[in-house]
């Protein structure tokens, strides 16, 4: 099990989108990942303007592709940047708040991973699904001050259905680490939580909640980096913004960008968004026409043997269609759809726990099963090529670091089986295939 976690006493299912919902036949997503969670104060969302809040935190192959020439593909090597599938100079700490968007009485549990200084000491971060269910982080510390520098770029993160805010904290605190402010809501009535109490909305709801909570989370960023008596006061750029998300949560990012309509409600593109990542995206519902409006650098990561948001045509069709420049498509060998999210640390840890319901038992296995089993590859594996290419977009095209494009560009690194990169770029496309 990874060192980055303690006392796995997580339950569980908050992960990703469950195996009908997203498939081919499916031309929508449906039940499946995250919500809750709540802490204390310090340097990282205390304050709230417009909306009501309380807060206890802060202080396969490459399918379907147009023409391409070869060469070789990727990997992290020894290059004078902080190596991106690792911790960066930062530490990281992390506050939950709570706020309620008055425009749709709608209230959000959200969680903000942020840089600190190094050497920072605290108390682990805690990440709890219900009380006495909850794991400590080897990483994030708990509502400690944010690093004292210039304005980070933001991102925010949205968990894929039947979710939680932090099923991918492999991702967002290594992101956060590497300077970059990262918020991640539980989309209320699409989580965990929701789905087992056998409860949640319809896709069509959903689909327009989803993108409206990413501007709503990015409204209230914002106003705190603004407010000078908040823990967040100056911390955040509002020129580098950039949206990643898991499954439904892909759909989420591409549809803050496109604007997505259904049941005649409507979500708008937001505008202050530069860049997205879409990990194993659901883009079936969008139109032709919606995916070549597509407008910001846009990466896809996703893995050869998902079945549940399947490359053909979740890759493919955006991969036609989608003409903004540049647009990265990474496919990681024998990747499931849960390589994406840290549910197989949830796996590993639960059975040293005692009493912990065999419902948590069950469905954590049922969701390991597109991530953890011996043919797909090993996750920790998953999640180091994710983080190469992740971080390593958003270092280009938000923090400005061109060197990370010795990383991630088709060719530019060593061989490697385990991923195969495709790059659009001003009409031009290349590939690297590592098997």
């Amino acid at each position: 099990m990874s060192n980055r976690w303690r006392d796995v006493l997580l339950a569980t299912v908050f992960l990703l989108c469950p195996i009908a919902a997203c498939s081919d036949q499916d031309a929508s997503p449906s039940s499946g990942e995250p919500p809750t969670a709540t802490s204390d104060s310090t340097r990282t969302a205390a304050s709230d303007s417009t909306p009501t809040a309380t807060s206890d935190s802060i202080p396969t192959a490459a399918s379907d592709s147009v023409p391409a020439t070869t060469a070789e593909a990727t990997s992290t090597t020894a290059l004078p940047i902080d190596a991106p599938d690792e911790l960066g100079p930062f530490g990281v700490g992390r506050s939950t708040i709570q706020l309620t968007d008055p425009a749709r009485e709608r209230p959000l549990t959200i969680d903000i991973w942020y840089p600190t200084e190094p050497g920072v000491t605290g108390e682990p971060s805690r990440y709890t699904f219900a009380p006495g269910i909850e794991f400590a982080s080897d990483v994030a510390l708990a509502d400690v001050p944010i690093a004292a520098d210039d304005a980070f770029p933001l991102v925010v993160y949205s968990h894929g259905s039947g979710g939680l805010r932090y099923v991918a904290s492999f991702f967002t605190e290594t992101l956060a680490s590497h300077g970059f402010v990262v918020a991640a809501p539980d989309h209320a009535g699409n989580t965990a939580v929701d789905v087992l109490a056998g409860g949640g909305v319809p896709f069509e709801q959903s689909a327009i909640d989803r993108p409206l909570d990413v501007t709503f989370v990015i409204d209230q960023l914002l106003a705190k980096s603004d407010d000078a008596a908040d823990p967040l006061s100056g911390a955040i750029d509002p020129e580098r913004i950039g949206v990643a998300g898991h499954s439904f949560g892909g759909f989420t990012a591409f549809a803050t960008i496109t604007g997505f309509a259904a049941d005649e409600r409507r979500s708008p593109p937001d505008p202050r968004v530069d860049a997205i990542v879409a990990m194993a995206p659901a883009t079936q519902p969008f139109s032709n026409a919606q995916l070549g409006a597509v407008d910001v650098p846009t990466m896809i990561v996703v893995g050869t043997d998902d079945v549940t948001t399947p490359v053909r045509p979740n890759v493919t069709r955006p991969w036609k269609l989608t003409e903004t420049s540049p647009f990265y498509r990474v496919e990681i060998a024998a990747g499931g759809h849960q390589s994406f999210t840290d549910v197989c640390w949830y796996q590993e840890g639960l059975p040293a726990l005692e009493d912990v319901p065999q419902l948590i038992i069950d469905a954590v296995d049922a969701y390991a099963e597109e991530g953890c089993v011996p043919e797909l590859i090993e996750i920790d594996r998953a999640h180091d090529i994710t983080n190469t290419y992740t971080v390593s977009f958003f270092e280009m095209h938000l923090a400005g670091d061109r060197r990370y494009e010795e990383v991630i560009a088709p060719g530019a690194v060593a061989d490697d089986a385990d991923v195969t990169v495709q790059l659009k770029e001003d009409g031009a496309n290349s590939i690297a295939p590592g098997a």
